[in-house]
């Protein structure tokens, strides 16, 4: 297998037709997959070009095998799923989505995986944690359907806390901008989503805040820009959540593997375009 190797990649995890690995940091050459690729961002979202295209933002996107294409990750940090193409999952993604090379669907990741889960399978490199998450996303992406019913206030809320820096993003800020009140905001964001707003938004400081690590920052610099109080807070929090802290992460990072589960992994192919 060909690689591109960046300093914020998490280890490639291989199963029986499926892949995954975190992504950060990078710009990569112009290059194909002899899979069918799918890209989740899960802080502020990603730059892709095709072959003699302009670069574009999305925040999810849908990748069809051998296509030509440069990937621009703006220091955010993407879950990107490689699919044999001839395994039923990847048959009935196609079957839903694809109609041209690339797709972008319109879906909120944490709508159906929980911030925890995500937090835990990036931090902890446990393979059967990132197994798990990737099989409910799968599961769920082909089985998604548009929910008209989703309060718009609440839509409102999640891109505030997705788009911007959680440093700057309060339960009052958030309540002020969709223009209701603090308890009331609680209370639908809650019903809504099945997750308290204060626990949701301190999983975005973390998450941001790790997105920071494998971006090469420094762990008082990540702390700062994530909100956190300083970097023994920051420290607490991770430890607390994770049972790791920010500099054994930082470390675990350094060390690239490739682990295969499964009697036939995936033959995941890169191929660099010159």
């Amino acid at each position: 297998m060909k690689t591109i190797q960046s300093p914020g990649t998490s280890d490639l995890y291989l199963w029986n037709g499926v892949s995954a690995i975190f992504f950060s940091s990078s710009i990569t050459p112009f290059h194909s997959h002899n899979t069918l690729q799918i890209v989740f961002d899960i802080q502020s979202g990603f730059k892709f070009r095709l072959k003699n295209d302009l670069w574009k933002s999305y925040k999810n996107l849908i990748i069809k095998e051998n296509v030509i294409h440069q990937l621009d990750t703006k220091g955010s940090v993407q879950l990107i799923i490689y699919l044999d193409t001839q395994t039923t999952i990847a048959k009935a993604i196609k079957a839903k989505y694809l109609q041209d090379e690339i797709y972008s669907p319109d879906l909120n990741l944490f709508h159906f995986v929980k911030p925890d889960e995500l937090q835990h399978a990036l931090v902890n490199a446990n393979p059967t944690q990132v197994e798990q998450l990737v099989e409910k996303i799968l599961r769920s992406l082909t089985a998604q359907k548009e929910d008209s019913k989703t309060d718009e206030r609440i839509k409102a809320v999640e891109e505030i806390i997705a788009t911007q820096s959680p440093g700057s993003v309060t339960i009052k800020y958030l309540a002020d901008q969709v223009c209701i009140s603090e308890s009331r905001l609680r209370a639908l964001f809650k019903q809504t989503t099945g997750i308290a707003l204060y626990r949701y938004l301190l999983w975005s400081k973390i998450r941001f805040a790790t997105n920071c690590l494998m971006a090469g920052k420094l762990v008082n610099e990540a702390a700062f820009e994530a909100g956190f109080v300083d970097s023994s807070h920051f420290h607490k929090m991770m430890v607390n959540m994770f049972g790791i802290s920010p500099s054994h992460f930082i470390n675990g990072n350094k060390k690239f593997k490739i682990i295969k589960n499964g009697t036939n992994p995936l033959d995941l192919k890169t191929v660099v375009d010159n």
